[in-house]
């Protein structure tokens, strides 16, 4: 489903975050974007929870130092509403920026995928890693949420990322 990604630029969109700013996407030179749902309902018919996109979220924060060693930094994407992701933010005391995609502009761009019900509609989990403004890596589907930012180190470490 995402074939296709590996090499394509970020799109010139500019999402707001939780650091009060917004973020162009096009300016961004090396990162994790990491894709969370934020919903109670998981495209299997299953259920996600906040709870395991709190996982995922301390599980970066967790990366941190390997992310600043590999000169790169993560970024939390979902399509929840700005308040919403800044009390998040808080809550958790995340330090990475968490950005609102409430349209799911970047679904749209990149042809991300995404789930729905009632009307709504949500990002499945999913990884982007990000060098020199393109994508260089996608990890899709996301076995382990906890797990992702592991992932992705490992595979920037075996690309010499330092």
């Amino acid at each position: 489903m995402l074939a296709g990604l590996t090499g394509r630029p970020l799109p010139a969109l500019s999402l707001p975050s939780t650091t009060a700013q917004h973020v162009d996407l096009v300016e961004i030179h090396r990162a994790i974007l990491y894709f969370y749902p934020g919903a109670m309902r998981a495209p299997d018919g299953g259920y996600d929870s906040r709870a395991l996109d709190e996982a995922q979220h301390r599980a970066f924060a967790d990366h941190w130092h390997d992310l600043l060693a590999l000169n790169c930094w993560a970024l939390g994407v979902s399509s929840h509403a700005a308040n919403e992701q800044s009390m998040i933010a808080t809550a958790l005391g995340i330090g990475h920026p968490l950005l609102c995609d409430s349209d799911r502009r970047l679904a749209q761009e990149l042809g991300l995928p995404t789930f729905g019900e009632d009307g709504a509609s949500w990002y499945c989990r999913l990884t982007l890693v990000v060098n020199d403004g393109a994508i260089a890596q996608a990890f899709y589907p996301v076995m382990s949420a906890v797990h992702s930012p592991a992932q992705a180190v490992t595979w920037m470490r075996r690309q010499r990322w330092f």
